[in-house]
């Protein structure tokens, strides 16, 4: 041992570089050592966070409250560990290196915004879960549980809050110098995030509005509003059925139902119409009832609905909701067949077809047709009402009716409505995010007919370039008649032959397509199947630009249309496509990548 010491002392002494250059190679060695533990170490907390994360999801779907505060522990123990191994001085040397330290900066926030939800924005669920779940907002006998609701609103707020400093926080990470993997786990926890935001914003406001709304200190009238999207509306549908649903203290029942036809029409507008309304849908938007959604502002639709229901049956309507045969197949999907007294079950497969479709070739009177309807209507209602069907897919089921756009509702309550003012399920056609542009497309049939069960309809959007904080934006439509060959062995009730006023042949198919700039932007040509159209007719409303096209299709035809439209000033954001819902299941309605924020 001691001639080993002398012969290195001896080896110092005659070679000092090279003593000093494998003294920083075993620096140097430790050094890369430890910083591959700390680089593993960290993707394996992120990794088992991720993991915890859905199984603490998938414990509150299914009501096991202990699973999912199991799952919490051990999530705030990954995410602690990240968070203090992404704010050592090692961490600080990756976030100083060139290339890499943008995506070591962006772990790090993403360790702390995790580290922080645990703490502060999953606890007060995982409190509440005990007492409460998915099971909460549903009614049983026609009853909705209203104490129960009303206790999710404090811890539903607590972790809104939460939710909301984490989606502040990661806005204020630059993204753009990510590298793929990194830039594609960024912003899937964005998404999340956002997601977990939006429902917990929706609980908390269902939990402030529903004892409210259903009736806990007076008793509430709400008109449910059946839309038939075989008559195309820029709503989506003709409103056909109307269902007066009556709540007080959380019991909801069926007290009256019409078809919006019975209501007659009237020689003057219901209500005083704008300028701008009466250039763009003329006046027929206010004598005619089952004309009221050739608005696509859903507000605007629901005062002349409701003024109308008051003057001819002088019952007060506190609100207006809106459905179509769709989104009822969504919520059939987990009912289940639905008993329609005097007829054949409906079920998620048929209740479209037997509504739009098969009512107007199996029953002849007009009345017989509303009844049926009607009944539907009662039928899905009372099983609803009864506690049918699991929890969370009917929570599911909705959630997909607002995305599509079949899902709508408004209050004449000026406080609950400020609570979903701005919100999808609002359906108002001026939006309240001022820097994301939103380009509308609206389809209302123009036979008219019942023909747009037949209608197969598509839309994209995308962003072409971006000037001075402005979007040149591209949609581009695609309408379909897919009409059978039989077409001519259609009964008039759906080709509309014999209506008065009717403007097509059996089989074909008129449409009136109004395509909507941003607020403030406009519209910049159009084509049609890709022949220009000249000055294409462009009016004003609400401080959007709105062009027009009639489409006619005849059996078996396909038309396209595309327009090219500028956002307003300042609308750097994610361009927004809203189109009518159609017949079939799906949506066009899209969110697509702004190209001002392209680098």
């Amino acid at each position: 041992m001691r001639r080993a010491l002398r012969q290195l002392r001896r080896f110092r002494r005659d070679h000092p570089r090279a003593t000093i250059a494998i003294a920083l190679g075993f620096v140097l060695f430790l050094g890369l050592g430890w910083t591959v533990l700390t680089l593993s170490g960290t993707a394996k907390d992120l990794r088992e966070a991720e993991a915890q994360a859905r199984e603490m999801r998938s414990a509150l779907v299914r009501g096991d409250a202990q699973g999912a505060r199991e799952a919490l522990r051990a999530y705030q123990q990954a995410t602690d560990a990240a968070a203090s191994r992404t704010s050592g001085p090692t961490w600080w040397v990756f976030e100083h290196t060139p290339v890499l330290g943008d995506d070591a900066e962006g772990v790090a926030a993403v360790a702390e915004v995790l580290r922080d939800l645990g703490r502060d924005g999953l606890p007060p669920v995982m409190d509440a879960a005990d007492q409460v779940s998915a099971q909460t907002f549903k009614p049983t006998a026609h009853v909705f549980p209203l104490e129960a609701v009303a206790a999710l609103e404090e811890p539903a707020r607590r972790s809104e809050r939460a939710f909301d400093a984490a989606s502040a926080r990661l806005d204020d990470v630059d993204a753009s110098g990510f590298i793929g993997p990194v830039e594609t786990r960024f912003a899937a926890l964005r998404a999340l995030v956002d997601d977990a935001r939006g429902t917990l914003g929706s609980t908390y406001r269902a939990a402030r509005l529903m004892p409210v709304l259903l009736g806990q200190d007076q008793p509430r009238n709400y008109l449910l509003v059946l839309q038939n999207n075989a008559e195309s509306r820029s709503s989506g549908g003709l409103p056909g059925s109307l269902s007066l649903v009556r709540a007080s203290r959380g019991k909801v029942e069926i007290v009256d139902q019409r078809d919006m036809a019975s209501l007659g029409a009237s020689e003057r507008p219901i209500l005083p119409l704008t300028s701008e309304e009466r250039a763009l849908f003329g006046e027929i938007l206010g004598t005619a009832g089952v004309d009221a959604t050739l608005t696509p502002d859903f507000p605007r639709a629901s005062e002349l609905i409701r003024a109308r229901w008051q003057q001819v049956t002088g019952q007060r309507v506190d609100g207006v909701m809106y459905v179509d045969p769709v989104a009822v197949s969504y919520l059939l999907a987990t009912l289940g067949p639905v008993p329609v007294p005097g007829y054949p079950a409906v079920g998620a497969k048929d209740v479209v077809a037997r509504v739009e479709n098969q009512v107007y070739a199996l029953i002849p009177t007009t009345q017989g047709q509303s009844d049926y309807q009607d009944a539907v209507a009662k039928g899905v209602f009372d099983v609803f009402a009864n506690g049918g069907g699991s929890a969370p897919d009917l929570i599911r089921g909705l959630a997909s009716g607002v995305q599509e756009g079949r899902v709508r509702m408004h209050f004449f309550d000026p406080a609950a409505q400020a609570e979903i003012a701005g919100t999808r399920i609002a359906g108002e056609f001026v939006g309240r995010d001022p820097g994301h542009p939103e380009v509308g497309v609206y389809v209302n049939d123009a036979g008219p007919t019942k023909m747009q069960y037949y209608l197969r309809q598509s839309g994209s959007l995308f962003s072409r370039g971006c000037t001075g904080g402005r979007q040149t934006l591209g949609v581009s439509l695609t309408f379909e008649n897919a009409t059978p060959p039989n077409a001519d062995e259609l009964p008039d009730t759906i080709t509309g032959e014999f209506f008065p006023g009717n403007r097509t042949d059996p089989g074909q198919q008129l449409l009136v397509v109004y395509v909507s700039s941003p607020v403030g932007g406009e519209v910049v040509e159009m084509s049609v199947d890709g022949q220009r159209v000249d000055n294409p007719p462009v009016t004003t409303y609400a401080g959007r630009s709105v062009a027009s096209v009639g489409v006619l299709l005849d059996p078996g035809r396909t038309q396209t249309v595309d327009v090219v439209l500028r956002s307003g000033e300042g609308q750097e954001g994610n361009p927004r496509l809203e189109m009518s819902p159609g017949a079939m299941p799906g949506s066009s309605n899209a969110t697509v990548r702004s190209s001002c924020t392209v680098r």
